[in-house]
């Protein structure tokens, strides 16, 4: 039999430390959220950055205002700056910062911006800046998606692991109340379907071996307490002996009463018949005047 406090306690202790587990898990998406919202936050002005100074070079090599492109090229310094800022973001797996490193060449783009003002073929190289801008732009969007995918895919396997995590305490919680139903519940059915059993005083309550070890405890002190009683002799009475005892001390008083009343009513009538014994006829009827008295106050009682 097992002991159902010892149970108890693990399956409490399972419970309190899973749902531990479950409340740092939580607090650790939290703040992932937090962490990788701001990197989705960053990511979107960056490009919202990009999309304007690219509008902004466009439309200065369009008017062939080439000091508008230098200006424009200037504005790609704060990109520049939020780029080394999400570099620096150790949430972004080290191959995709690796990768942004090789292909977003902000420095060469402001450079190239510039220097098309001092170029030869204006043309030529206002198409190879704007292939440039294009395939920047392409990638940016492409990194935000992969970014964006990342972090879902993150918090997806965190929100999995909590699900699993609380999915084992309604489990444990279960097999805890299966378990109680077995141990006790089921027992304590038993024993009261016992009570219906008129010889269960003489023959004792009994368990299955599936009760607890509480249960078993119990009945075997309940059993061992009826073996005793029965084995003591039964308890009397004293009040009711006491009055068994004056009713027969009050039946053979109220019997003498009577024979002495008896004897002496004869004495007295021979003692009249033969006209002698005057003072003894006297002795004799007050004998009989107590032994009366005596028989009524014996009847009082």
């Amino acid at each position: 039999m097992q002991s159902l406090k010892k149970t108890g306690y693990i399956a409490f202790t399972g419970v309190i430390v899973l749902l531990i587990f479950v409340i740092i898990l939580g607090i650790r998406q939290y703040q992932l959220t937090e962490s990788y919202n701001a990197i989705i936050i960053q990511s979107e002005e960056m490009i919202f950055q990009f999309a304007t100074v690219r509008e902004q070079i466009t439309a200065s090599l369009i008017e062939k205002d080439w000091a508008k492109t230098v200006s424009a090229a200037d504005q790609l310094k704060n990109l520049n700056s939020a780029l080394a800022r999400i570099q620096e973001n150790s949430l972004i797996p080290g191959e995709y910062r690796l990768d942004m490193a090789k292909e977003l060449d902000l420095s060469g783009l402001a450079i190239a911006s510039k220097e098309i003002a001092s170029s030869s073929d204006k043309t030529a190289y206002s198409l190879s800046l704007q292939n440039k801008m294009r395939i920047l732009a392409e990638y940016l969007m492409h990194f935000d998606r992969i970014i964006v995918s990342q972090m879902r895919a993150k918090l997806m396997q965190f929100q999995t692991v909590m699900i699993g995590a609380l999915g084992a305490v309604i489990c444990l919680l279960s097999f805890s109340l299966l378990f109680l139903y077995k141990k006790t519940m089921v027992p304590l059915f038993h024993l009261a379907a016992q009570t219906d059993d008129p010889h269960v005083l003489d023959n004792g309550f009994t368990y299955s071996q599936d009760a607890c070890a509480e249960i078993g405890q119990v009945v075997d002190a309940v059993n061992t307490h009826l073996k005793t009683g029965a084995n003591q002799p039964p308890v009397v009475d004293t009040q009711q002996v006491r009055n068994e005892e004056l009713a027969i001390i009050l039946n053979e008083s109220t019997n003498l009463s009577n024979g002495i009343i008896n004897y002496a009513q004869l004495l007295a009538d021979s003692y009249r018949e033969v006209g002698i014994g005057r003072e003894e006829t006297k002795i004799l009827q007050n004998i009989i005047d107590a032994a009366e008295r005596v028989a009524q106050l014996n009847k009082k009682i």
